[in-house]
């Protein structure tokens, strides 16, 4: 639509009246006569100026503009006016004596300067956005203009301080797109001789200039008055009935709708234009839900002028209206929304037999998918407005007006209900919502709806993706029963880690974390062995060296059995004696109880240990006659692993987890706002010296967040205390080890004397360690 506000309207300054500005869109005003009171911080986005002439009424908020928001300023402040105008500014105003020479100064962290002065000539024609504005000669001081602002096919002519002036009245005549005129008029008539002098009309003078306009399909609104003659000149417009179709004399305030020649005419919030051209625009924007339920209750309350409303949204199970947001502005109730949740019970659309919630305004109003108006509320007698009625009687309000409102979303299903109270006039007196309030607030119901709905259907994808992560991590720790917790703890202290970044004072007092960033590291957490649901059960589960479906020790133990069986045979054949049988046993026994032991993998295997597993490789036993290898090949390897459970192939098939998982990852839309999850999470066995795996990244490649996923999964998995091979190490042994890393160039020093010190270890120790693995610690960097 088509708008312009008034920001300004009168002929002085006074306690009451504030001089020429006229809004034309979100960052175009014409003249600065009152910018900065009108608009309060919506004035930041004013980017072009039009003036008219360069008298103080009309430019007087323009330094004001530049210099209380240069700051925040991200564009030039642009200045349109004539040649003479713009040096009067120069030599005047911004002349670094009256005020600094802006047009000099760079914007912040900017090559531009914070303040433009453009020249324009009469009927040229400026285009900014979809309006263009053309300034017209008016009859005042030398350079004063007056504009044509034309949107689409429809605009309206500002005659800036004038007086008789054939290039208005022509411009009026000959463009039939300008449906309405905005003409000063100060003086009254008996001061015919001071507005000649001056250059100003009187409604004579006025009256004799609109009759030069053969034309009359147009509206006549009147500004400029000076306060003073204010009655007198009011009186005389009406008298010599120059208003015309609907016009009036303008007051700070009034919004005039051009396509439609409608006015507001009550006095309305500094921002309400704003948000009317701009309201479809931030319901879009706005995504969190009980933001949106706040917006959308102000939003109506302000288009409507009313005291209170209601919120309700409807139940998951659609049988209820849920109150979300209430407020009532006399009584300073503001509930709901983002304070929280009201825990007021909600509105039941059926009644127990199953039959329709008649006897509720909002239950109807759902149900029937119909807008209600109701005029007096005690004078109804068609709904139940009992607890209308108690709650009036308990504050001293007076319920009277109401309407009430279905939101309706894009597949034609109410999702919610707006019920709007007592609408106010000036001097606050209540009077019924008007017809134009229903098809406002019809059409704002629609977009609101329709914005709750993307609000809902992001939450949901939201859920889903929490659901399907926590799923998938889940469905990782169960693949193995030895590490079925180890993405739980990961989670657990990588987020204690961040919390206490975020929290600190010190070394990372310029870290601050979001909402999401911290949702970005708790789903990478989830996710950083995502690779792992593709590893073979045989390795992940591998808890001893000789485990394959079974661990293969059952297998050697037997062939030992056979062994003493021999020697006992030997014995009783008397081919050794007793000392050698029981030595022999002893020996045979010492053997298996060394393979039963290296076999757990808890120990590190040093070079006697192998040259012992190389001399048993050598004995033989007699199987079904034949003599037989006491250990096989493939067991020898395996018993000869130097450290943990795992083969070299098998250590390389279960690292190429991190390659799975980045490779899975990549594959995942995570949205915009987790980009990073698939980073975090595969840069888990990443190393600062560059010796890490899949990708080999260097210290320059690791961002904090990565860094503290590495620390993370090696402290949990040395502190771990349910792997079948090893019990989980002290402290004093985790540290020792996670400090020598840290030397090594592995992992993130700083990070880690920041975690010893930290409440997030603290808190680790206390709710996941056993008592065994708490001593006395030191961390040597």
């Amino acid at each position: 639509m088509n708008y312009v506000k008034i920001l300004g309207a009168s002929g002085s300054k006074t306690k009451n009246t504030s001089t020429t500005c006229f809004q034309v869109f979100r960052d175009i005003v014409i003249d600065a006569g009152n910018i900065i009171n009108s608009l309060g911080d919506e004035a930041l986005y004013i980017n072009h100026v039009f003036l008219t002439h360069s008298h103080s009424d009309h430019i007087i908020d323009l330094p004001f503009l530049i210099e209380g928001f240069f700051e925040q300023r991200k564009e030039p402040l642009k200045i349109y006016a004539s040649k003479e105008t713009i040096s009067s500014l120069k030599a005047h105003t911004f002349n670094d004596e009256i005020w600094p020479d802006f047009s000099k100064i760079n914007l912040l962290n900017s090559d531009k300067k914070s303040l433009e002065f453009i020249v324009i000539e009469a009927n040229q024609t400026i285009l900014i956005g979809q309006y263009s504005i053309k300034p017209i000669i008016a009859n005042h001081i030398p350079g004063a203009f007056g504009y044509s602002v034309i949107k689409g096919n429809n605009g309206y002519l500002v005659s800036g301080d004038t007086y008789g002036n054939e290039h208005l009245t022509n411009e009026m005549e000959n463009d039939t797109r300008l449906t309405t005129l905005l003409i000063e008029c100060s003086f009254p008539n008996n001061m015919g001789e001071l507005a000649r002098v001056s250059k100003h009309l009187t409604p004579k003078l006025l009256k004799n200039e609109l009759s030069k306009i053969k034309r009359t399909n147009f509206q006549v609104f009147i500004y400029h008055l000076k306060p003073s003659n204010y009655a007198q000149m009011v009186s005389e417009i009406k008298e010599e009935e120059i208003l015309k179709n609907g016009g009036k004399v303008l007051q700070e305030g009034d919004v005039i709708h051009i396509d439609t020649g409608e006015i507001e005419i009550d006095k309305i919030s500094h921002n309400k234009f704003e948000r009317i051209m701009n309201v479809n625009m931030e319901l879009s924007s706005e995504l969190d839900k009980t933001k949106l339920f706040d917006m959308i209750l102000n939003l109506t309350k302000d288009l409507t002028h009313c005291e209170a409303g209601t919120l309700y949204i409807k139940s998951k199970d659609e049988k209820s209206l849920e109150f979300k947001v209430v407020q009532n502005i006399p009584l300073n109730i503001d509930l709901g929304g983002t304070k929280g949740e009201i825990d007021w019970p909600s509105i039941d659309l059926y009644l127990e037999d199953g039959s329709e919630n008649k006897n509720m305004v909002a239950a109807v109003s759902a149900i029937e998918n119909k807008i209600i108006n109701i005029p007096d509320v005690y004078e109804e007698k068609s709904y139940n407005f009992e607890g209308t009625k108690k709650f009036d009687k308990s504050t001293g309000y007076r319920s009277k007006s109401m309407l009430v409102v279905p939101l309706i979303n894009h597949e034609k299903e109410v999702i919610g209900v707006l019920q709007l109270i007592n609408k106010t006039k000036v001097l606050g007196e209540i009077i019924a919502f008007e017809e134009a309030d229903e098809t406002i607030i019809k059409a704002l119901a629609s977009q609101a709806a329709m914005a709750l709905t993307n609000s809902q259907l992001i939450t949901s994808l939201e859920e889903f993706l929490n659901s399907f992560v926590s799923t998938i991590a889940k469905a990782i720790d169960a693949k193995s029963k030895h590490t079925m917790h180890h993405i739980r703890r990961v989670k657990k202290v990588s987020k204690l880690i961040a919390e206490d970044i975020h929290n600190d004072k010190t070394i990372y007092k310029d870290v601050k974390y979001s909402k999401n960033d911290f949702k970005q590291i708790e789903l990478a957490s989830l996710m950083h062995d995502i690779g792992k649901i593709s590893m073979p059960e045989a390795i992940i589960d591998k808890s001893t060296k000789l485990e394959t479906i079974v661990d293969r020790v059952i297998m050697i133990q037997d062939r030992f059995e056979i062994l003493k069986r021999d020697v006992k045979i030997d014995y009783l054949e008397k081919k050794i004696s007793k000392d050698e049988y029981e030595q022999t046993l002893k020996n045979i026994q010492v053997d298996l109880e060394f393979i039963n032991e290296i076999n757990k993998g808890a120990e590190f295997v040093d070079d006697s240990k192998i040259d012992k597993i190389e001399e048993l490789s050598k004995k033989t036993y007699i199987k079904n006659g034949i003599e037989t290898k006491l250990l096989t090949d493939d067991e020898k390897k395996n018993l000869s692993i130097r450290k943990g459970t795992l083969t070299d192939e098998e250590k390389r098939v279960m690292n190429n987890h991190a390659k799975l998982s980045l490779d899975m990852l990549t594959t995942l839309p995570f949205p915009k706002k987790y980009g990073n999850v698939f980073h975090i999470a595969a840069n888990h066995h990443e190393k600062l010296n560059g010796k890490g795996y899949p990708r080999g990244l260097k210290d320059e490649d690791l961002v904090l967040e990565d860094r503290i996923m590495i620390l993370a999964d090696i402290f949990e998995a040395l502190t771990s205390h349910d792997r079948p091979y090893k019990d989980g190490k002290k402290l004093s042994e985790v540290f020792k080890i996670l400090g020598f890393m840290a030397k090594g160039y592995e992992i993130d020093s700083a990070l880690l004397k920041f975690f010893f010190e930290s409440e997030a270890l603290q808190t680790y120790i206390k709710e996941e360690l056993k008592d065994y693995q708490v001593d006395e610690v030191k961390l040597e960097l």
